[in-house]
């Protein structure tokens, strides 16, 4: 039979997830039946719906504008699609068919939805997968390999507007819903055009207006590009500020004894500028407090060698840091309060990367 949950932690959407939230998604799936040569989605259907095969075959299909049909990829048991269908809800870029009678689960962007915004951690790799989309659809567009005209970097793709012209560039950015700044440079010219979930929101190039600015980029045949993703911002988390302001809090310190906590809301923060350090329990934190320039601490309220309090205690003794503590459902009010009563402390009302973002700003605005 086949495992569900193995094959959830390869969808690179799921991988940071552990077991309880990986359950939660399976109690969502929908199973589904289909007949071999029978169409699972076509080409211009909504991508409201990804797809796990349990057994049979499917091809994936593109046609040319004669109609002929070419098959881009066979897959079977264990494989998946459809996943980038739930992040943008684009429509189908290729046709789904089986060769042999099949059976899926199904998960529609509805529970998706509901998913999201139980484990927002999801949204924290959006940025990362945009951008290998972005170059492996680059390359074959470009039928070139990827590693000798589209680089990778850490921040996301760049090329030649020879391999790539900003007409296209403007295009994929648009229908990969990218968040980010794409940068245009040809001769001693360089423009900026800013997208927000695949829209166009602004277009710079020196004193020109932004339509004077779009025209003559897309006039530009020679030069370089290269896209800047930022994450998918989620609700309630403002902008971060511009880098040259400065800031209370830039460097903060993770304290928690779960590896999947620390590692979800590690790259949130790194992913907004901030530096991070770990520690594992009190003592350890203490040590790390000591020794590295730690603004704010993001804890637990919980740990192997004490509680908030005592960490609050014990922290006083060193440094005086602001601290969040990642609140808890059953956390009872009279505790609660008694952490609240601590020097410049704050409670949020779960473990949500939104929530824990919005404490440091405030904190940042009131020092």
């Amino acid at each position: 039979m086949i495992q569900l949950s193995k094959i959830l932690k390869q969808v690179p959407l799921f991988h940071t997830l552990g077991k309880d939230s990986i359950d939660f998604i399976i109690q969502r799936l929908k199973f589904k039946t289909f007949d071999a040569n029978e169409t699972v989605c076509k080409i211009g259907d909504p991508g409201d719906e990804m797809y796990i095969i349990i057994s049979g075959k499917v091809k994936i299909c593109i046609y040319t504008e004669d109609g002929q049909e070419q098959v881009v990829a066979t897959l079977g048991s264990g494989d998946y699609f459809g996943e980038m269908a739930l992040m943008t809800g684009e429509p189908r870029s290729a046709s789904v068919i089986t060769t042999e009678e099949s059976e899926m689960f199904s998960l529609h962007k509805n529970d998706f939805d509901v998913i999201l915004e139980k484990f927002p951690s999801i949204s924290i790799s959006i940025g990362k997968i945009m951008s290998q989309r972005l170059r492996d659809t680059l390359a074959k567009a470009s039928k070139l390999p990827k590693v000798a005209k589209i680089e990778a970097s850490q921040h996301g793709p760049r090329g030649s507007l020879q391999d790539a012209p900003v007409e296209d560039l403007i295009r994929f950015c648009e229908s990969n819903s990218v968040t980010g700044t794409l940068r245009i440079k040809s001769g001693e010219d360089e423009g900026t055009l800013e997208f927000k979930a695949g829209q166009l929101q602004k277009v710079n190039l020196g004193d020109l207006s932004e339509d004077q600015a779009l025209d003559t980029m897309l006039g530009w045949k020679e030069g370089s590009f290269a896209i800047d993703l930022r994450p998918l911002k989620m609700d309630g988390i403002k902008e971060k500020a511009d880098e040259s302001k400065d800031v209370a809090v830039r460097n903060i310190m993770i304290l928690s004894n779960s590896l999947v906590v620390q590692k979800i809301i590690e790259r949130a923060l790194r992913s907004l500028g901030y530096s991070v350090f770990k520690a594992k329990n009190i003592e350890d934190g203490l040590r790390t407090l000591q020794e590295q320039p730690v603004d704010l601490i993001v804890s637990d309220i919980k740990l192997p060698d004490g509680d908030a309090l005592k960490l609050g205690e014990e922290v006083s003794k060193v440094k005086k840091v602001p601290m969040i503590f990642l609140g808890e459902p059953s956390l009872k009010s009279e505790f609660k309060e008694k952490i609240r009563a601590l020097e410049n402390t704050e409670i949020t009302e779960g473990h949500e990367v939104s929530e824990i973002v919005q404490w440091i700003e405030h904190f940042n605005a009131h020092e």
